[in-house]
């Protein structure tokens, strides 16, 4: 029996998590499909509109057979991925793995660490999310005495997940 392996994502969404979302679950797929049982758990994202792959059916419509139509999982899966900001990451999963596309500032909230503390594995977009997550430390306050317990920082393991272009392109200026 394959093992579950369940993505919840903003696969159908018209946003740039959505096609974050689409692009690794399609690489999962051409990667483990053999291997795993995929199931993708559609999820919103904020305010966008859905209905990316109805639109987009010459392209994407292979996905329609992995997402779970009743959006309940089956059972607890061997491997859960969740492509979201970590805030909102849940270890579901025996093995859960959180994707965000990071920070664009120079110190994470501290409930985004925490976040990330939650999942076994964590994959950024970038060098500078991965520093910007192991470089933010907050101290843990007893709320009854407002003494200091102990520190919120990445404990937990986080990787780049790299995105962009892997060739060198040369800028040529037109006249």
């Amino acid at each position: 029996m394959k093992p579950l392996c369940v993505i919840s994502c903003p696969i159908d969404t018209f946003s740039g998590y959505g096609a974050r979302s689409r692009d690794v679950v399609k690489a999962i797929i051409e990667l483990k499909d053999e291997e795993w049982d995929i199931k993708i758990l559609p999820q919103r994202w904020g305010d966008t509109p859905w209905g990316f792959i109805e639109e987009n059916l010459d392209k994407w419509s292979f996905l329609q057979s992995y997402i779970l139509k009743e959006g309940q999982l089956p059972k607890q899966p061997e491997v859960w991925m969740q492509i979201t900001i970590p805030n909102e990451f849940q270890p579901i999963g025996r093995y859960s793995i959180g994707i965000t596309a990071g920070i664009e500032s120079n110190l994470s909230p501290a409930d985004w660490v925490e976040g990330i503390n939650r999942m076994n594995l964590t994959l950024v977009s970038s060098n500078h999310a991965k520093n910007v997550f192991l470089n933010s430390k907050y101290d843990k306050i007893d709320q009854n005495t407002q003494q200091k317990i102990g520190e919120v920082k990445v404990e937990k393991p986080i990787e780049v997940l790299f995105e962009g272009v892997t060739d060198t392109y040369q800028i040529i200026e037109w006249i």
